[in-house]
C-alpha cells in the first residue's frame, strides 16, 4: 500500500488541492524542526552537550523522530474522517471507528511495529537488536525519545492496552502498517541519521534525556504548529519522491520561520554602560547597578538574588545582568515575571524600547505582554501591530515581517513565552509546571530565557513551592535567573538558592551573610554574597504613629486635608475601604477630591480610576492638584501605581506589606514637606493578647491575615524600633517577624500560628501534588496520571473559587447589552472578579433575558465561563462606578472570607 494514498491535512475544496498528503505534512513539520535545531543555535548546543551527541547527529536523530509524529494518521479509522475531493486515497473501513486521537494511535503503531521495523532495516542502520535484557532498556529509551513527538498536541500519550487491529488495517492488499513502514524506511534513508545505541540502552543517559524531554516536547509542538500553517505550507496531493519534496519543505519552513520571528535569534551585544541605553546621557549607576556591571559571570547556569530598597534601581540592575548573560551566551531572550497583571503592565510600560538595547541594531526582538487582560493594555495592542525601523515595504494590504511575528506570538498566551522578550505574570511561567495542555511550549520558551522574577517575596507557600521547582528545572535546562526583592526573609533566600543548587545537581547550602542591601550569586561550585552600600537619597526613615479606632483614623485623614496635604488610607478589605470612603465623603469639604480604589470594580471603571489616581497623585501631579486629595484603597494601590502621598494611614498588616505601603509615602521629591509619617490603625498593644485581640479591633483584617502572631510581631518590632529605617534596619524588621521568633509569640496567639503553619504545610503538599514530576520526563504514567482538565488546577491556591461576573444593562428598547457597550473590548471591560460566595448573592438573570444572554455569548468569546448580572434587576446588590460592587446588607462584611484587594 503506497503512503501517497493517505491524507494528513484536509480542507474544503474551494481552491487548490483539497488535502495535503500525510508524508508531505510530516516533512513540513520536520523541516521546521530542522531549522529550529540548527547546530549553531544555543538550544542545539545545550542539548548536544547534555546528551553527549554532536549537534549535527542530535539534529538528524530528533528530526527523523519528529517526522514520525503523525504516524497515527496512517490509521484507517483516522482516514475515514474525511474524503477530500480529487485525491486518490485509501477507502474507509466502516468497522474501524475513530475513538482514539491520532497522537495516541501513533504511539500504538510504534509499540506494535518497532521491533519488526528494526529487524527489517526500515528504521535505518544495520544494528542488530540487542539481547533480550538490553532490548527492554532499548524499548524504554525509544519510548522516551518518541514521547515528545507523539505528544505534540500538548500532553503525553500512551498506547496502554489498545490493540492496533482496532484502528489499523493489516490486510495484505491494503495494509496501513505496510504503508507506514514504507514511509518510515524512505524517511530514514533520506535523513541519514544514526541510532546512538550505546546511549539508548543506558539508564543514566535515558534519565538525562527525560529531564530535557519537556524542552524537546515544546520544540516538537512548535514545529507542528508552524508546519501546519496553510499560509506557509500549501497543500499538495501530487505524488513525488520524498527526496524531491524535502527541499520544498525546507524552503517553505525557512520562510515560515522568517515571518514568525524564529529564523534566527536576535544578536545580543555586550553591555556598554547605562549611557548606551539612554542616548548617551551621563548616568551614575547605583551601588547595586555598579556591582551588576563588574561582577564576574560564572560558567553555566547562574542565579542572582538582588535585595535592595525601593529606588535602588533593581530593575535596571537586572537588565544589566540580563544583557551581560545574553552576550555571554547564557540565553537567547528574557522573561520578566511579576506577581500581578497590574505590576506586569507597569513593567511593560517601563521597559518600553529598553529591551532593544540588548541586541544589535539590525535585530528586531519580539516583545510581548503575557497575562489574561493584556488586550486591555493600549501600549501592548499598538505594539503588536507596530512596524519597526528596517521593516521592508509591503503593499497596503499586507503586513511587515515584524507585524506578522508580533501578531503570531500575541495570538495566544501559550505562545507568549516564545517571544524574545516577554513581560507577564509569574503564573504564565508556573503553568509550565502544571498539567495544562501545551505546558511544554512554555518550558521550551523559558529554556531559552534569562528568567527575571520581581517581588519574589510576594508569593505564598503554594506559589513559593512551585517557584522553587521552576528554578530547579530552569537550572537543569541550562538557563539563568535573576530574582528581585526588597523584603526577603533569610530562610526564603536559602530555599531559593538551594532549589537552584539542586537543579545543578549540588548539595543545598547555608547562606551566612545578613547584610542589606545584598547581591547573592549562585552557580556551579560558586556562591558569592556581596554586601552593598546605599545612596543617601534612597535611604528612608518613616515615623510611626499608632491609632486604635477608626474615628482616630478619620480624624488623621481630615487633619491632613485641612493642612492642604494629600493622604491615602490603605485598608485590608474592600468592605472596610467602602465604609471609610462613605464616611470621608461626608466630612470632606470637597467630596470630589475623595477617590475609592479597590478590585471590585468592573474593568472599565478600574482603568478609569487608575488613570484618575495617577492624574491626581502620580509623579507629574502638581501641588494644586494634590491639595486635599484623599485616596481610600486596598493593596492594589501599593502594587502597581507610581504615585505618592504626603500622609498615609494603614490598617495593621504584616511587616513586609507595611514597608511596601510606606514606599508610596513621599516617594517623589516635591520640595518642603513634613517628615514622613505612617499612622497605623491597630489594636491596643498587649504583651499577652488573647485569640480575639485582632478581631475585636479589625475583624476584616483577621479574616484576611489569619496568623495573628505575624500582626503582633509586626506591632512589637515597630514599637521597639519606633519607625521604618531602610536599609539600616531592613533585616531586623523582616527577621523579627519571619525569622526564628516562635519563642516570642504569646500563648493566646499560638493556636492561630500553629493552625496557619498547618495550612502552609497543606499548601506545600498541594503544590507538590499538583506539579508535574518533571524528573520523570514527558511520559504518561498510567499508575499516577497527573494530566487533568485545566479548570481543576491553578497556579494559586485560594480558599474559595472566583467567578468572572459580567455586568449587563438594558437599552432604551429593552435589549440586553454589556455594561461597557461601545468601548473597545467591551466584553472584558464589563467584567469584575468576585468570590464564588459573593457571586451567589447576585440576582439570577431573569428567564426572559436568557436567550439574549446566549446571543451575547455567541457574539463575544470573552463571555465564555462567566456569570451574567443584570444590575438593574437586582433589588439587594448594587453597582456604581464610584463605589464598585456593593453586596446586600446581609453579606458578612466583617467575617470569614473578606477579600484584601
Amino acid at each position: 500500500m503506497s503512503y501517497y494514498l493517505y491524507w494528513g491535512k484536509a480542507k474544503p475544496s474551494d481552491e487548490g488541492d483539497s488535502c495535503h498528503l500525510l508524508p508531505y505534512h510530516s516533512l513540513d513539520v520536520a523541516a521546521v524542526g530542522w531549522y529550529l535545531l540548527a547546530p549553531d543555535r544555543p538550544l542545539a548546543q545545550r542539548l548536544s552537550h547534555q546528551l553527549d551527541l554532536s549537534p549535527e547527529a542530535l539534529r538528524r536523530l530528533l528530526v527523523f523522530l519528529l517526522g514520525l509524529h503523525d504516524l497515527g494518521k496512517f490509521s484507517r479509522a483516522f482516514q475515514g474522517l474525511a474524503r477530500p475531493e480529487g485525491a486518490e486515497l485509501v477507502p474507509p473501513i466502516e468497522r474501524m471507528a475513530y475513538t482514539e486521537r491520532h497522537d495516541r494511535l501513533g504511539a500504538l503503531l510504534w509499540q506494535s511495529c518497532w521491533i519488526e521495523w528494526w529487524r527489517d532495516g526500515a528504521l535505518g542502520g544495520d544494528e542488530e537488536l540487542p539481547p533480550r535484557r538490553e532490548r527492554r532498556q532499548l524499548a524504554d529509551g525509544l519510548r522516551a525519545l518518541l514521547a515528545p513527538m507523539f505528544g505534540h498536541h500538548g500532553q503525553p500519550v500512551d498506547a496502554g492496552q489498545l490493540h492496533a487491529g482496532q484502528f489499523f488495517s493489516d490486510d495484505e492488499h491494503a495494509s496501513d502498517n505496510e504503508a507506514a513502514r514504507q514511509f518510515v524506511a524512505d524517511w530514514a534513508a533520506l535523513i541519514e541519521f544514526e541510532w546512538p545505541l550505546d546511549k539508548l540502552v543506558s539508564a543514566e543517559w535515558r534519565e538525562t534525556f527525560l529531564t530535557l524531554s519537556w524542552t524537546v516536547a515544546g520544540w516538537a509542538t512548535l514545529s507542528d504548529w508552524l508546519g501546519s500553517n496553510r499560509d506557509h505550507f500549501a497543500y499538495c496531493q501530487k505524488a513525488m519522491p520524498l527526496a524531491d519534496y524535502w527541499p520544498i519543505a525546507l524552503d517553505r519552513a525557512e520562510r515560515a520561520l522568517e515571518e514568525t520571528g524564529f529564523a534566527q535569534p536576535p544578536e545580543p551585544v555586550p553591555y556598554a554602560g547605562l549611557a548606551s541605553w539612554f542616548g548617551g546621557q551621563s548616568i551614575t549607576p547605583t551601588p547595586l547597578q555598579r556591582e551588576a556591571e563588574i561582577l564576574a559571570l560564572g560558567d553555566g547556569p547562574q542565579l542572582f538574588i538582588l535585595e535592595d530598597v525601593t529606588g535602588a534601581g533593581k530593575t535596571e540592575a537586572a537588565c544589566i545582568l540580563a544583557q551581560r548573560l545574553l552576550a555571554a551566551g547564557h540565553g537567547e531572550g528574557v522573561y520578566f515575571a511579576l506577581p500581578t497583571m497590574a505590576t506586569s503592565n507597569a513593567m511593560y510600560e517601563r521597559l518600553g524600547s529598553l529591551h532593544q538595547r540588548f541586541y544589535a541594531a539590525s535585530s528586531h526582538p519580539s516583545f510581548v505582554l503575557a497575562h489574561g487582560a493584556r488586550d486591555l493594555n493600549d501600549t501592548f495592542v499598538k505594539a503588536v501591530a507596530a512596524e519597526q525601523p528596517g521593516d521592508r515595504d509591503y503593499a497596503s494590504d499586507d503586513m511587515t515581517a515584524t507585524t506578522r511575528c508580533n501578531r503570531w506570538l500575541a495570538d495566544s498566551r501559550k505562545k507568549s513565552l516564545l517571544a524574545d522578550v516577554g513581560v507577564g505574570t509569574i503564573d504564565q511561567a508556573l503553568m509550565g509546571l502544571l498539567p495544562f495542555r501545551h505546558q511544554s511550549l512554555r518550558l521550551y520558551g523559558l529554556a531559552r530565557k534569562v528568567l527575571i522574577v520581581d517581588e519574589v517575596h510576594a508569593y505564598d507557600h503554594y506559589m513559593q513551592t512551585l517557584l522553587n521547582q521552576l528554578l530547579d528545572h530552569h537550572a537543569r535546562q541550562g538557563g539563568s535567573s535573576i530574582l528581585l526583592t526588597a523584603t526577603l526573609p533569610h530562610g526564603m533566600r536559602e530555599a531559593l538558592a538551594s532549589a537552584w543548587r539542586e537543579g545543578l545537581g549540588q548539595a543545598s547550602l547555608s547562606l551566612q551573610e545578613q547584610a542589606f542591601p545584598l547581591l547573592t550569586q549562585v552557580g556551579h561550585d560558586l556562591v558569592r554574597e556581596v554586601p552593598l552600600s546605599t545612596r543617601p537619597e534612597v535611604a528612608r526613615e518613616v515615623g510611626i504613629d499608632w491609632l486604635t479606632t477608626e474615628e482616630q483614623a478619620l480624624e488623621t485623614v481630615m487633619a491632613a486635608v485641612e493642612a492642604g496635604e494629600c493622604v491615602a488610607w490603605v485598608r485590608n478589605t474592600v468592605d472596610d475601604a467602602i465604609r471609610a470612603f462613605e464616611q470621608l465623603r461626608l466630612r470632606h469639604p470637597d467630596s470630589e477630591r475623595c477617590l475609592l480604589f479597590h478590585s471590585r470594580f468592573a474593568m472599565v471603571d478600574r482603568q478609569r480610576i487608575e488613570s484618575d489616581v495617577l492624574e491626581r497623585l502620580g509623579k507629574p501631579s502638581t501641588a494644586e492638584r494634590r491639595r486635599g486629595q484623599v485616596l481610600i484603597s486596598t493593596q492594589v494601590f501599593q502594587e502597581s501605581l507610581d504615585c505618592d502621598v504626603d500622609v498615609m494611614v494603614s490598617d495593621l498588616a504584616p511587616i513586609d506589606l507595611l514597608v511596601q505601603r510606606a514606599g508610596r509615602l513621599q516617594r517623589h521629591l516635591r520640595g518642603q514637606r513634613r517628615a514622613p509619617l505612617l499612622a497605623i490603625l491597630a489594636p491596643e498593644w498587649s504583651d499577652s493578647p488573647d485569640s480575639q485581640w485582632l478581631k475585636r479591633a479589625l475583624p476584616g483584617t483577621q479574616a484576611v491575615y489569619r496568623d495573628t502572631s505575624l500582626m503582633w510581631l509586626t506591632q512589637l518590632v515597630l514599637r521597639e524600633l519606633g519607625g521604618i529605617r531602610m536599609p539600616d534596619e531592613a533585616r531586623t524588621l523582616i527577621e523579627s517577624v519571619y525569622g526564628p521568633v516562635a519563642d516570642l509569640v504569646p500563648d493566646g496567639l499560638q493556636e492561630a500560628r500553629w493552625e496557619q503553619r498547618g495550612m502552609q504545610g497543606v499548601a506545600v503538599s498541594m503544590a507538590n501534588f499538583n506539579a508535574l514530576s518533571l524528573g520523570r520526563g514527558y511520559l504518561r504514567h498510567p499508575e499516577f496520571d497527573q494530566w487533568q482538565e485545566e479548570q481543576e488546577i491553578g497556579t494559586r491556591l485560594v480558599d474559595e473559587p472566583t467567578v468572572n461576573v459580567v455586568l449587563l444593562k438594558r437599552t432604551a428598547d429593552g435589549e440586553l447589552t454589556l455594561w461597557a457597550e461601545g468601548e473597545r473590548h467591551a466584553a472584558m471591560l464589563s467584567q469584575v472578579k468576585l468570590r464564588q460566595s459573593q457571586a451567589e448573592k447576585l440576582a439570577e438573570l431573569p428567564s426572559d433575558q436568557q436567550f439574549r444572554w446566549e446571543a451575547l455569548q455567541e457574539r463575544y468569546k470573552a463571555l465564555r465561563f462567566t456569570r451574567p448580572w443584570l444590575v438593574e434587576a437586582d433589588n439587594a446588590c448594587v453597582y456604581d462606578g464610584q463605589w464598585g460592587v456593593k453586596l446586600s446588607s446581609n453579606t458578612d462584611n466583617q467575617g470569614n472570607g473578606s477579600e484584601s484587594a
